[in-house]
Order: structure tokens, then sequence, then C-alpha cells
């Protein structure tokens, strides 16, 4: 009866506390499913089209500074002068492609930080963040108000009066790819009325505020928003500040750039200008009139002098773009020619150094032009590399486009040639020592391509491939040409069973005729291809190919052997370029060795993989990969590459192990930085 009594008494003291925590349970989950729930009860047709203006304005202080800042992209412009302190403000008119996705254009800007140059551009975009997405900010950030991220956080929810609840989350792990703050909701709802987060990613630690629209139809974008970011890097540490209001209704008849009016911007401002704001502008104005009061040569001279040091500065250090055309239809960027960024290494090419420019031309929105030289230099090969595609796109709807594309490859190594002649004029001289195996190679291509549907999509063109021996005193010694030059016209068929988004099949046809501009050899060759991106949610995806060539006719004289879908890739970008779907370790000679090719390749990419877990180091992990690589060609059945790689702020790495007909083949390890990639 004793023990009965004390049980009965333990448990009508513990029983409120677990009613308690059973009814805090049930409330936080039942938050949680109308805040998961909320983006989808908002009709959100109509947005396609729709335009908008935004006002934003900016502060930015240099805390410390040395000359490493003078390298850091956008950065050069704060980097030297007596000035610590700049202020500027924009308006901008928003083109809505749906509720997440825009395209905006400037249309008044003013700045006093030196020739109007934008700083810190990541910092930008911290301001329109998608809410209810599964991604937070730009590509990266999990938000934490999406159901499939709902695994990486941790909510408490406290209710409070009228009819609202204070959400606060932070994460299970340490991780940049997540955020903590807290959210005021509405409970009945689950529309988020406001919300404070706080992280850091890229260098940059930031907190946010965002106030969310309560409009109709726009419930799921910010009305305002402002940010505290501070960027820390060797010594470095910059302050910023930006305001945001969205939403604006048009105030000024003329959409064009207009840069330093001040006239328009006050007809426009939504918030008005601090003291300290006010006072640095009549700063700037007060240095500008006195620079057009003195006009000694002595002073023009030293003007012009520092305006080319700095135009040479920044064209080293910092990213160069610009727009042109009167409606600002055109647009080009050149990457930082010093920039450590488009550095890499690997074992086959040694350090690389990449060069990357960009460049388009609107005519309007369903036709434009593009291009891209991607240019690089082994110096482990001494080799340098380099291609261009231009593109003309006359139908975006259809895809409808022209490409012509021109290049140069690997130096290929082929021994048919050699053989061939020592067959015919064995005892004329010692072939083997004439070094007659190496070819350099030129390439082109041009194709007309269009989309009949979603699904269904054709494309012609012509490819052609010039190979010259290295060494052509054997070739001419033999009576043998020293160039070797196919013309094929080619016939791709590509299917995509689920739309644009969905994998895509592929099936080529290429065919050279001898004499068919100028071409001395003939062949006949098939391929098919499948490629897919499988979101699995979050930043996770699964990267497929599989794919199959072969040669069904060679000419006396075809002695090289070249695929469409099967060949190394001569300038290596970074992780977001060429690491995904790719061999790794496979010498270049393999993709030119075989008369077919059966491959298979599957990457697996997630933001909190392994490492992400790690205590500290797992804080600087953004990506990680597994990658899996088949191969099947002559000599080769099969060619395995496993291999595992991470990608941090500053760079990304991996390792790669292959297996050549089941037996160990050697190891590599892949590095690429990837410093200030997202400036």
């Amino acid at each position: 009866m004793f023990l009965f009594r004390r049980l009965l008494c333990i448990a009508i003291a513990v029983l409120p506390a677990i009613v308690a925590t059973t009814a805090r349970d049930s409330t936080r989950t039942m938050l949680l499913r109308r805040v998961f729930a909320y983006a989808s009860t908002v009709d959100t047709t109509g947005f396609s089209g729709r335009v908008a203006y935004s006002y934003f304005k900016f502060g930015l202080k240099t805390e410390r500074r040395n000359v490493i800042l003078m390298a850091v992209p956008t950065m050069y412009a704060v980097s030297r002068g007596s000035e610590r302190e700049y202020v500027g403000e924009t308006y901008e008119r928003l083109v809505f492609r749906d509720i997440a996705h825009f395209d905006a254009t400037r249309v008044l800007e003013r700045s006093t930080v030196p020739h109007n140059r934008k700083t810190m551009p990541p910092a930008a975009k911290y301001l329109t963040p998608d809410i209810y997405g599964t991604i937070l900010i730009d590509n990266h950030i999990l938000s934490p108000f999406n159901r499939k991220n709902k695994r990486y956080y941790r909510y408490t929810v406290r209710l409070l009066y009228g009819g609202k609840a204070m959400l606060t989350f932070k994460p299970k792990l340490n991780n940049t790819q997540l955020v903590s703050g807290r959210a005021e909701v509405d409970a009945a709802t689950g529309r988020i009325i406001s919300a404070s987060i706080d992280g850091e990613y890229d260098m940059i630690r930031f907190h946010i505020d965002v106030e969310m629209n309560d409009e109709e139809k726009q419930t799921l974008l910010p009305r305002s928003s402002s940010l505290d970011a501070r960027f820390k890097f060797l010594g470095n540490d910059i302050r910023t500040t930006i305001q945001a209001v969205h939403g604006l209704p048009q105030v000024l008849e003329c959409d064009s750039v207009a840069r330093g009016d001040t006239t328009a911007m006050n007809l426009v401002r939504p918030i008005g200008l601090t003291e300290r704001e006010q006072e640095l502008f009549a700063k700037l104005q007060a240095r500008r009139d006195s620079a057009a009061a003195d006009t000694t040569r002595a002073t023009k001279k030293k003007d012009f002098g520092k305006m080319l040091w700095d135009n040479v500065g920044e064209h080293l250090l910092n990213r160069i773009k610009s727009d042109f055309g009167n409606r600002n239809q055109g647009h080009f960027r050149i990457n930082p020619l010093l920039n450590p960024l488009y550095f890499g290494y690997s074992k086959n090419k040694g350090l690389v150094y990449k060069f990357d420019l960009r460049g388009s031309y609107f005519f309007s929105s369903n036709h434009y032009l593009t291009l891209r030289l991607k240019a690089g230099y082994a110096f482990r090969q001494r080799r340098f590399y380099f291609n261009l595609p231009i593109t003309y796109t006359f139908n975006q709807h259809h895809r409808g486009f022209i490409r012509m594309e021109i290049g140069n490859g690997n130096r290929i190594g082929n021994n048919s040639v050699v053989n061939e002649i020592k067959k015919e004029q064995p005892e004329t001289a010692d072939w083997d020592k004439m070094e007659m195996r190496h070819f350099d190679t030129f390439n082109f291509k041009t194709e007309l391509n269009y989309s009949f549907s979603s699904r269904f999509g054709m494309a012609i063109g012509v490819r052609a491939h010039r190979r010259s021996a290295v060494e052509k005193k054997g070739f001419e010694m033999a009576g043998w040409p020293t160039v070797y030059t196919s013309v094929a016209p080619t016939l791709t068929l590509s299917y995509r069973p689920s739309g644009y988004r969905g994998p895509v099949f592929t099936a080529d046809y290429e065919r050279s005729f001898r004499n068919l501009f100028r071409s001395n050899i003939e062949y006949e060759c098939f391929e098919f291809d499948y490629q897919h991106i499988y979101h699995t949610g979050g930043l996770s995806s699964l990267q497929l190919r599989a794919g199959t060539g072969f040669y069904t006719h060679r000419g006396d004289d075809w002695v090289f052997l070249d695929y469409t879908n099967f060949r190394d890739n001569n300038i290596p970008g970074g992780w977001n370029d060429d690491w995904a779907n790719e061999f790794r370790i496979l010498g270049s000679e393999w993709y030119n060795a075989s008369e077919f090719y059966v491959r298979g390749n599957m990457t697996y990419e997630s933001p909190l993989l392994v490492l992400s877990w790690l205590p500290w180091a797992g804080h600087f992990i953004e990506k990680e990969r597994i990658y899996v690589n088949a191969l099947v060609v002559q000599h080769l059945h099969p060619y395995m590459e496993y291999g595992y790689g991470f990608a941090t702020r500053l760079f990304s790495a991996g390792v790669f192990v292959g297996q050549r007909n089941g037996k160990f083949d050697g190891v590599e390890f892949r590095f690429g930085v990837e410093l200030f990639r997202n400036w």
C-alpha cells in the first residue's frame, strides 16, 4: 500500500509536465504544418510579366584594410585612398518571370564609391530571400520554412497575443548552409509576418530583417528588408548595411539608366536619408565642384595618372563587365586576369591557368547573340587550349539557335599512321625514332537546333577536324600527308519524355566524305546518350549519364577516332563546371583509341553528407559529392573510377581511384580554387 501511494504521488506530480510537453509539441507541429503549407494556399497566377520597382540604400565602412583587399573582386575601388566610409542608393525595375524569379534593371543609381563601382555584390542577394522556397538565397542556404529542410532544424514555438506566434529555429549542426533566427507568424494561417535571420556564407556574416507583404497574392514576397553584413578576410574587416523597399509603383516615365541624378532620386526615394548619409553625399559633390573649378595643367596631369593606374589595377584584379547599346541590350564580362580562381591543378596537365570571357547582345527577348571564350594554358604540357562557341538564338520558346564553335583539343597520340608507313616502307628509315605519333588538333562545328515541342528536338550541322603532325619530317620522307582533315555532316535527334526539366535522350549520326571541303578521309559514326539531373530535395541531386558510340565505316586513310559525347575537357573548370559525370583519371589517349565505347557516370551531391557533420571543419563544407564512373573500350573492359570530393568557400578538392580490368590503376587528387567565385 505504501509503495502504491508513492507511485501515485509521483504520477500526479509528473503528469502536468507530460501534458504540458505534449501540448507544446502539438502546438509546434500544428504551426509548422501551417507554415510549410502556406505557400501552396496562395494563388500566384498572373505573375509572369508583372512589373514592380525596388529601392536600395547602402552604407559601407572599412574598419580595417590592407593591400590584400585590392585583390578581392569588386573591392579594389574601396581598398585605397583616405576615405573609409561610403554610401549609395539605387532604384531598380523588376520584371517577374514567376513569383520567385525576376529580372532586375537598374534605373537610377547614386554612390560615393569611386567610379560608381559595385562593391560586395553577393550582399544584395540577401535582400530578396525566397522565404518559403527550398533554397532561401540564390542557390544556397536551406530555408527553415520549407518542409524538405525540416530535418536540419530544431524549432520552438511561443504563442503571442492577437492570434500570433513566435517561431524560433536553429540548425542541428553548425554548417554554413544553415541559419538561425525567429519569425513572427499568423497562428491561424501559417503566414510569416516578419523574420530575423542570422548566418554566415562565403566569408560574409549576416543578419537579415524582413517584413513580408500582407496584400493579397503578394504575401510570399517581402515588403521591406534590411541587411547588416560583415566581411573579414586576412586582416581586412568591412561592414555594410543595406535597406530595401520592394513593390513600389512606377514614378518616372522613363526607365533609362541615370547615374548621379539627385532630382530623380528624390522623387522615387520612399525612405529618407540620415544626416550622415547626406553629409557623405555633400562631401562627394564638394570634391567634384572643386575638381571642376581647378583647371590647372599640373592637376589634370596628376588626375590622369591616378585614373590610369586605377583602371589598370581594376582590370587586373577585378571582374570587368559593362553594358552597351542605347537600351543596354549588350553586355560583356571578363573575369579578373590575375584572379587565383582561374588557376587549377591536375596530375596530367599540372598547373593550369584559365581565362573566361562572356558576351551577349539582345535584339529582343526572343532572339539574341551570345559568345563565350574559354582559354587555358597547361604548364606541364606547355599547351594553349581554347574554345569559342558563338550562338544566335532566333526562337527562345522552341530553343531555336544557330551555333558556331571553334577550338583546339589535346595533342593526341596515334600509332596507326606509323605502323602503316612501316609496313609500306620497312627499310627506308628508323621510323620508331622519329616521334611521328603526335598530332595537334583543331576543331570546327556549326549546327542549327530547333525543338518542335518540349519533348522532341533536332539539330543538323557540320563538324570538321584538322590534325597536323607535330614532327613533319618523317611524313615528308615517306611521302605521306602531314595534315589529316575530315568534314562530316551531322544529325542529332533528342527526346525529353518529361519536358525540358527531365531526362534527355539523344542520338547522333556523323558521316565524313572524302573531298568534301578538302577532306581526305571518310568515316561513319553513331552515338547514343542519356543524361538526367534528379533533384532529391534541398541542394541535393543525383546526376546520371550513360551512353555508347561506335564506328560503322572507316576509310582506308581513317586512322583517328573522335566522339562527340566522349571527349576530354581541355580547359577544366571548378566545382560547378565539369567535375560531375566526367572521367577524372582516364588518360587523354583513351578517348581516341577505340572503335566503340560504353560509358556510365553517376554523381551524388549534397550539402550535408559526411564531412559536414564534423566539429568545426564541417562548418565550412558547402557541397560534397560521391562519384562512380564506368567505361568499356578496346583493351579496357571495364575501367572504373571511384571518387569523393567537397567544396568550401576557399577551394574544392577531390580524390579519385582508378581500376583497370579489375586491377588498381592509380589515384589522383583534384584541386580547384573556389575563392570569390560568387563575387
